[in-house]
């Protein structure tokens, strides 16, 4: 039972967004680490596009959201298609092709740092209550 609950849609999905967000994180600590260095190509991770094609109805593995009647409500849709570090196009007026925007990068830093930070609190708290429900407080 415990593995239906670990392994359920919403926490690997979690856990793959965590994933996805350190992997981010790494990638602009290698941009801002380049900042430098000629010809540099800057590196980006978009892990919503996959993300958002999985939760899509008819999507990923039959895990997504189904309107079963008409008075539900729609699903809501996400401005712009949600923030995709590749979504960001950044022109350099720089000379030597190094694509690398330092204020890009730390306004991205402290974007996905907030998103981290936001969704591991969220499967912290949901963690604690499993571990309250089953001590039986």
């Amino acid at each position: 039972m415990l593995s239906n609950i670990l392994g359920s849609a919403a926490f690997e999905t979690a856990r793959a967004a965590l994933t996805g967000l350190a992997r981010r994180q790494e990638a602009i600590a290698s941009n801002l680490a380049n900042v430098d260095t000629v010809g540099y190509a800057r590196k980006s991770v978009d892990f919503e596009g996959a993300l958002r094609t999985r939760l899509a109805p008819g999507g990923g593995d039959g895990t997504s959201l189904a309107r079963t009647d008409a008075r539900h409500l729609e699903r809501p849709s996400v401005p712009g298609g949600g923030a995709g570090a590749s979504g960001r196009d950044v022109v350099s007026s720089r000379n030597d092709a190094n694509s690398v925007s330092v204020d890009e990068e730390m306004s991205l830093m402290a974007e996905t740092q907030l998103r981290y930070q936001a969704l591991a609190q969220t499967v912290g708290t949901r963690m604690s209550t499993l571990r309250s429900v089953i001590r039986g407080q």
